[in-house]
């Protein structure tokens, strides 16, 4: 019976498209449900994965105003809270649908899906909505929530202040190197800050960007000591990363 309601599952979300209404053409009209979709959320939003990296698991849990009805009319009968998940455009497409499970006989249901490495990186659209199919009637729906998941790649990033120490009023070069997942990443920009002791927070002095081979360097006037920081801000699809280095000033 599992595997029937499954494949049944399976071929009503195949006609369902992400606003979670029917296809036209379809041989029933969709309806809305007299049940609301108070709150869907995932464990967490950000999943640091490399691109070789094994799978780690999303949780989704929804809450709704009252249960989904559960009366069986016949053996085709689905009644659960699907969640969509679509990927980026450069994904080539990638969807993925899973159905959550009551806890007990509350309003709530709970699942998990798998998030993997080898999924492009890139921002993820989450959608939950609540979903009745009777035997032989049409289905019926809840309203849709939409929120996001991020797969982003490792980024590391060094920083090296020299010379160590340093005279007062000579130059003093912040360099290193920035790689995302591994790779060299060129032609990013890297925000050096610097923080003299005593001082409660950092100040941005300026910005440049890594070479073809990911390396960066720029030079600054030292005036005191202090702590020198290099900031990647990361993206969508790349995990934020930065680096201190104290130095002396005599």
């Amino acid at each position: 019976m599992t595997a029937m309601r499954t494949r049944t599952l399976a071929a009503l979300l195949a006609a369902v498209p992400a606003a979670g209404v029917l296809v036209a053409g379809a041989p029933a009209q969709a309806a809305e449900l007299d049940i609301t979709l108070n709150s869907f959320t995932v464990s967490r939003n950000v999943f640091v994965l490399g691109s070789k990296a094994g799978c780690t698991n999303a949780i989704f849990t929804a809450v709704l105003s009252a249960p989904l009805p559960t009366e069986v009319d016949g053996p085709f009968e689905v009644s659960t809270v699907v969640v969509d998940i679509s990927g980026p455009p450069v994904s080539g497409g990638f969807r993925d649908f899973r159905y959550l499970a009551q806890v007990g006989s509350t309003a709530t249901y709970r699942g998990s899906a798998p998030i993997c490495g080898k999924y492009t990186a890139g921002r993820y659209t989450v959608t939950a909505y609540g979903m009745v199919q009777p035997f032989r009637e049409a289905a019926q729906y809840t309203n849709r929530i939409n929120t996001f998941l991020y797969v982003k790649r490792p980024s590391n990033l060094t920083l090296n202040a020299t010379p160590e120490p340093v005279v007062k009023g000579r130059k003093i070069t912040t360099k290193g190197a920035l790689r995302v997942d591994g790779r060299v990443a060129a032609g990013i920009p890297v925000q050096v800050y610097f923080k003299a002791n005593g001082a409660k927070a950092y100040t941005y002095k300026g910005t440049t960007r890594t070479n073809s081979k990911g390396f960066y360097s720029t030079k600054f006037t030292a005036t005191r000591s202090g702590v020198w920081k290099a900031v990647y801000a990361g993206g969508p699809a790349r995990s934020a990363a930065a680096a201190v280095d104290a130095v002396k000033v005599k």
